[in-house]
């Protein structure tokens, strides 16, 4: 056995705390004068030693006890349950035994004993089982993981997680905090397989998504904070859950809460991290309420919650400012392009061209709306060959003087493909659209109004700087990190266009990128 009672002070003794203690010599005398019984049969014990059991409690030869056999059985099984885990598991588990046992002291009705001592289990064994009143916990620790590690034990780990449910117990996993990893760029937490399943939705939950409900939906939520994400489904239900850490700050062991809407649950594992995170003691997250654990402190979550709502309306309403200022801007800029588009048409105006262009009769045919408005603009209605060689040589004339001026995209392709291809240009997926603060319909607009306004017929060269200073101009906002990194997602999105506007609009000129 690896446990008995001290008969001097009715305690239990650990063989594995007592022989960091005393040596194995002292042990066996300490045992001789029958300090050491027997908790089932109350015999005293002997302390035993050797290579292959290690040194453990043992009866007296002569004897049998069948329920102290059965522990042994199962605290074998349980060994080897918890052989990945690493030296702090043993600590960590002494330690929470520490606080439940004072947690119950004077509490009725209050059972914490090991897991591998409780009969009933007989396949999978928590590292503590805890009753409060009619409420059963089985809580465990998790200590080292490795990606492969989680694979190989997440069906063991399935395995143990239902077994407790289905022998009506609420599973309390607590994970040591060297697994944690978070993107704190995005505000997002990734988990192995185990860690996700070792969540679960609190109490404490609840009440945060009932509140955020009461100010903002889930799409929206992600939005305006900036969390990116793969799997945006319109009117999802907002899935808040908590994973709990045991972390060591400053010598003293705490348990961390982190709070998360849950995202992505097939190749990865991901949620979108909830605002700060909780910092609780030992002695208060397993502070003893109505049959469960605290796991939190009520008025830091209370705080938690007023800052989190108060930074979510802050950045709202500053996107909204910076939307309308864009959109300000836009019209703006618009409205001085029109105003120089007209100035250089008057600048532009051949008076022997007009003299020649009126020497015909134009014969107005019924419009065709598939048709764009250069398209429209430059149907002929020659008949003769002598006509369709004077018209030819009027287009060409046009042509060679507006192909190094600027022109509207809208001219010169079909305005039902042009705002399909818009629309398409504003959802593709872009790399790197996480270094844009701003979200993406107001900077894919923005590049997306500039180049429709500044069209070549030729050669139609783009410089990426020239747009990320374009959107730095319009409040557009970015990360903190260098310039080749932001440049990123400015780049993907003009390839894309780039290959679009050929294969969608069949605009035939040179799209060239230029860092």
């Amino acid at each position: 056995m690896n446990f008995a009672i001290n008969k001097g002070d009715k305690t239990e003794e650990f063989i594995d705390v007592l022989k960091e203690m005393y040596s194995i010599d002292q042990l066996k005398q300490l045992a001789k004068k029958n300090l050491y019984t027997c908790p089932y049969c109350q015999v005293p014990l002997r302390v035993k030693s050797g290579e292959d059991r290690g040194t453990y409690f043992a009866h007296p030869s002569n004897l049998a006890c069948l329920e102290s056999k059965q522990v042994e059985v199962a605290y074998r099984q349980y060994k080897k349950q918890i052989q990945r885990e690493s030296l702090r598991h043993p600590v960590l588990v002494s330690m929470i035994k520490d606080e439940l046992d004072t947690a119950a002291a004077g509490r009725d009705l209050v059972e914490i004993v090991e897991g591998y001592r409780v009969p009933r289990f007989t396949k999978h064994y928590p590292d503590l089982y805890v009753q409060i009143g009619s409420k059963e916990w089985a809580i465990t620790v998790l200590t080292d993981m490795t990606e492969h590690e989680s694979i190989e034990h997440s069906r063991n780990f399935k395995a143990r997680h239902q077994y407790f449910i289905e022998n009506g117990l609420v599973p309390l996993w607590l994970i040591d905090k060297a697994n944690f990893t978070a993107e704190t760029m995005k505000s997002s937490i990734l988990m192995w397989e185990i860690e996700w399943l070792s969540s679960h939705t609190s109490k404490e939950d609840y009440t945060w998504k009932k509140e955020i409900a009461t100010y903002t939906n889930r799409e929206e939520l992600f939005e305006v904070l900036g969390y990116t994400t793969s799997g945006i489904k319109a009117n999802r239900v907002t899935e808040m859950k908590s994973i709990y850490y045991i972390s060591l700050i400053e010598d003293k062991n705490y348990i961390r809460v982190f709070r998360f809407i849950d995202d992505l649950k097939e190749s990865i594992y991901r949620g979108f991290l909830i605002g700060e995170t909780s910092r609780v003691s030992f002695s208060q997250a397993l502070h003893i309420e109505n049959e469960a654990f605290m796991l939190r402190d009520p008025e830091q979550e209370l705080s938690f919650r007023k800052n989190f709502k108060d930074t979510f309306l802050q950045a709202k309403m500053r996107k909204e400012e910076i939307e309308q200022r864009v959109l300000n801007e836009q019209e703006e800029q618009a409205k001085i392009l029109q105003e120089n588009r007209e100035q250089e048409n008057e600048d532009a105006v051949d008076p022997a061209v007009i003299e020649k262009v009126e020497t015909y009769e134009v014969v107005s045919s019924q419009p065709d709306n598939s048709l764009s408005s250069s398209q429209k603009a430059s149907a002929s209605t020659a008949m003769t060959r002598q006509e369709k060689e004077l018209d030819e040589h009027f287009r060409q004339l046009f042509y060679e003087l507006n192909r190094g001026k600027v022109q509207n995209l809208t001219f010169h392709v079909s305005e039902k493909k042009y705002n399909e291809f818009l629309e398409r240009m504003k959802t593709m997926r872009v790399e790197g659209a996480s270094y844009i603060l701003s979200s993406n319909q107001v900077w894919r607009s923005i590049i997306l109004r500039w180049l429709e306004e500044n069209y070549y017929l030729e050669n139609w060269n783009i410089s990426i700087q020239m747009m990320m200073g374009i959107l730095k101009n319009a409040q557009v906002e970015f990360t903190e990190n260098r310039d080749e990194i932001l440049k990123v997602p400015i780049r993907d999105f003009l390839s894309i266009y780039q290959k679009l506007l050929k294969k969608d609009l069949k605009v035939k000129n040179n799209f060239i990128i230029n860092s």
